[in-house]
């Protein structure tokens, strides 16, 4: 056989072999199990679905998703560490769940940090790689971020209108920031599993939480607590996680499908996010809930700047870093 048919041959092998991979590629099947802590009706819960109907019709069933809301499957905590194990492939949550693996992130949820919910959306894109960064390590990778709305204080048995009013409450919060500030505004701060809030408002085990209006009314913690208190002193947020050796086993194709319906599903929910908090909060007043103005913003400013500076000093370099990068993004 001539060196120019064995070439032929040898090259004819190689595009068969290469287009046999593609095809196998392209036929195999992924799984993409996903999970928020929060309820299938409020806006996370439904962004988390509208993520997983995209990823399916555009993967043409490649990636098969599913969605678990609330607590089916444990706490934020918990839910993490199963992306992180492996049993899962996407988590919403930031504060609360990743800071688990690196603290500092925390910081994301912190009093009085943003402006309005356009600049909170600017901060979580631009830092979305700084996020990533922090997290690969612990094999996660962020995108898609998303506002859940300024918060507000929920107590059941009297409305707050200065910081004085908090003193000696038992008031809910979901991480060590949250309890921490509200220790230095005189309650006393304790920690309990969202899916667990109802009932401790119920039985007296709290005597307040705190959220935005469309979670509260999302978990009805208003049928337990009926005096709603506008502080506006934190705006959650969250991230999809996605488990980053799950996303890197994803052919080239499926990785971008999985992107670019996060960052539509991001955008939709922040969207929605601020359609629905006032029509949330209107919703529960007609139901008799009692909602006031604190008498002094300002008042709630000042006491938690001191708590921040020695929050962030007491953490070390890491915390004071990025909470530089936050507050340098307008």
């Amino acid at each position: 056989m001539s060196a120019k048919k064995i070439f032929c041959l040898f090259l004819g092998v190689l595009v068969f072999t290469a287009f046999a991979a593609k095809a196998d590629a392209q036929s195999k099947t992924f799984t993409m199990r996903t999970a928020t802590v929060l309820s299938q009706y409020g806006t996370v819960g439904k962004g988390l679905k509208l993520l997983c109907d995209l990823v399916s019709e555009r993967s043409g069933g490649r990636i098969k998703t599913t969605v678990n809301y609330g607590a089916q499957l444990g706490n934020q905590r918990e839910q993490v560490e199963m992306l992180h194990e492996g049993s899962l492939e996407v988590v919403t949550t930031l504060a609360t769940g990743t800071a688990h693996f690196v603290p500092q992130l925390g910081l994301f949820e912190f009093p009085y940090i943003y402006k309005d919910e356009a600049h909170l959306v600017r901060v979580l894109n631009t830092l979305e790689g700084e996020v990533t960064r922090l997290v690969s390590p612990r094999n996660f990778l962020a995108v898609g971020g998303q506002n859940m709305g300024f918060r507000h204080m929920l107590v059941r048995k009297k409305p707050i209108y200065q910081v004085a009013d908090l003193k000696g409450l038992k008031m809910r919060g979901p991480n060590p920031v949250y309890v921490g500030m509200f220790n230095a505004l005189g309650a006393t701060g304790m920690t309990t599993d969202w899916s667990e809030i109802y009932t401790a408002l119920q039985t007296g085990v709290i005597d307040g939480m705190e959220a935005s209006p469309d979670m509260i009314l999302s978990m009805k913690f208003h049928e337990q607590a009926k005096y709603l208190s506008k502080t506006y002193h934190i705006a959650a947020c969250v991230y999809y996680m996605i488990r980053k050796n799950w996303f890197e086993s994803l052919p080239k194709d499926l990785q971008e499908i999985v992107m670019k319906a996060a960052r539509e599903a991001a955008a939709y929910q922040n969207k929605l996010d601020l359609e629905v908090q006032d029509t949330s909060l209107k919703k529960m007043v007609a139901e008799g809930l009692i909602v006031n103005d604190v008498k002094d913003i300002n008042e709630f400013k000042s006491v938690l700047e001191t708590f921040k500076t020695n929050y962030v000093k007491e953490k070390g370099p890491a915390w004071k870093d990025l909470y530089d990068k936050i507050l340098a993004v307008r």
